[in-house]
């Protein structure tokens, strides 16, 4: 299915402050910054990450913790190609709570198991009230069966339901700390997957054209709809999607893809129908971004690989910009990580108060797929100087 276009929105790419965001940008120093979630041979892979306030003292951590299953892992080194943790390691989603805005954390524990024969990965969650929290992953069986699970807390995250499944049996995926409630109250999960035309299928994915869409729920928890069109693009297609709210009721994505730029694409009904995606004058390998609202400015954040590739690599430097005209440019341009020799990328970003934390997974070049978490706090005002 082509995407839908709507010509009020198809304009040739907005000026995104071209000559800034090519020059010498500045390395953000952070007021904090710590290895949240450290490689051990036990569990060599940590990602996709998300920061959620449960209440005015407590954050939570949640993330994907990788195990070993095998002996032979336990003696592995985080360079080994041998037995590498791929994305099909067996992996569970643990959280971790920090009493002290994030400087320190306590133990992890079991927020999801791994019930499926590969893995479970991909947590979100949204709040709906002072109490009523939703909890959605994507549960990977196979190459052809991975789908996307929901649970629902009524008592800020101290239990959960019985898990229902949202999607059609098919190949979906998603990122962390992607999926958002609008202010008309629906909820939205944004997701991929090769089979967008229908939103099934039952064979693995071999390459090819991936389409994003979204999820969305007007009840909160009870009744799913998936958009009736797709997002994609020329080369692998759209995937990741990152969607942000405009104060004129539009939807904003931002989305992966290998033409070496993020592409953008808009919804006027609230995520059912989208626009052709355009591309951007933002360059990007093939890797996801974050965008979000700062509550304390109005202005946009935008998080991502600030490098023009057609591949998955380089995933450095990671890159901030902010946006006061609702996504029409971007200025202030600055490194949050920008080491050469290391990968930087799939940032979480939290508000909480005047600062902000961003999250991301880290791992020097010379390891194979093992990777940690590495989290920076830094005053919203040395991002935003508005």
């Amino acid at each position: 299915t082509t995407a839908l276009a709507f010509s009020s929105l198809v304009t040739k790419a907005s000026s995104f402050a071209a000559d800034e965001s090519d020059s010498p940008r500045p390395l953000l120093r952070p007021v904090h910054e710590d290895i949240v979630c450290r490689w051990t041979a036990a569990h060599p892979r940590h990602d996709h990450q998300l920061i959620f306030p449960l209440d005015t003292e407590r954050l939570l951590l949640v993330w994907c913790e990788y195990y070993a299953n095998r002996p032979s892992l336990l003696v592995r080194q985080p360079t080994s190609k041998a037995n590498q943790a791929s994305d099909e390691m067996p992996c569970r989603i643990s959280a971790k709570v920090s009493t002290d805005r994030g400087r320190t954390w306590s133990d992890s524990m079991t927020l999801q198991e791994n019930h499926w024969k590969h893995n479970v990965k991909h947590p979100n969650l949204v709040r709906l009230s002072n109490s009523e929290i939703l909890f959605s992953y994507v549960g990977w069986d196979s190459n052809s069966q991975r789908n996307v699970f929901l649970k629902r807390s009524t008592d800020n995250g101290e239990t959960w339901s019985e898990q229902v499944q949202i999607s059609e049996p098919g190949w979906y995926c998603n990122n962390a700390d992607r999926a958002l409630r609008l202010s008309t109250g629906r909820v939205l999960i944004p997701a991929h997957g090769p089979f967008a035309e229908k939103y099934v299928g039952g064979t693995p994915y071999r390459g090819g054209g991936l389409h994003s869409f979204v999820f969305y729920s007007d009840d909160g928890f009870q009744t799913w709809k998936r958009s009736s069109d797709s997002m994609t693009a020329p080369g692998r297609g759209c995937h990741e999607p990152s969607i942000v709210e405009l104060n004129d009721g539009r939807l904003m994505c931002f989305l992966r893809n290998t033409n070496e730029c993020l592409y953008r694409s808009y919804s006027e009904d609230g995520g059912d129908h989208w626009s052709t995606p355009q591309p951007t004058e933002l360059p990007s390998p093939e890797s996801p971004s974050c965008v979000k609202r700062i509550p304390s400015t109005g202005n946009l954040l935008l998080v991502w690989n600030h490098v023009a590739s057609k591949s998955n690599w380089p995933r450095t430097p990671l890159t901030a910009a902010i946006s006061s005209d609702e996504g029409q440019t971007w200025t202030d341009f600055q490194d949050i990580d920008n080491r050469p020799d290391f990968d930087a990328a799939y940032p979480s970003v939290t508000f909480l108060g005047d600062e902000v934390l961003i999250a991301c997974y880290t791992r020097p070049t010379s390891w194979a797929r093992d990777s940690e978490v590495t989290l920076k706090v830094f005053p919203i005002a040395a991002l935003d100087p508005s």
